[in-house]
């Protein structure tokens, strides 16, 4: 489980929400919600910050039982109605479903 400490954001997906001036996020999957912390390092490149998952992103592997080869897929929530922005959880964590394809094959988890 020591491999799945940390995920890395990619950039683009942290620069289309907004990620440089959040500090968390909200993981829901399976009708539950884990509060996840950002940590943000500098990139290689100028002007370029990572957003790494961190603080909590262990809970939710462990709770889910993920293993090193399973891949993670994320989708922002959005607000109710055309073209609305992305939901938050009343807080101003911004909110991502997750959808779980285990490395063994097996039924997606969701």
């Amino acid at each position: 489980m020591s491999a799945m400490l940390n995920e890395n954001v990619p950039v683009e997906f942290q620069e289309a929400h907004g990620y440089a001036a959040r500090e968390k996020v909200v993981l829901r999957m399976r009708g539950r919600s884990w509060t996840v912390r950002l940590k943000h390092t500098k990139g290689r490149r100028p002007r370029r910050e990572r957003a790494v998952l961190r603080y909590g992103w262990h809970r939710f592997c462990a709770d889910n039982g993920l293993a090193v080869g399973d891949t993670c897929f994320f989708r922002a929530l959005r607000s109710a109605g055309s073209g609305a922005g992305d939901v938050d959880d009343g807080d101003g964590d911004h909110v991502l479903s997750v959808t779980v394809h285990k490395a063994d094959g097996g039924d997606p988890l969701e």
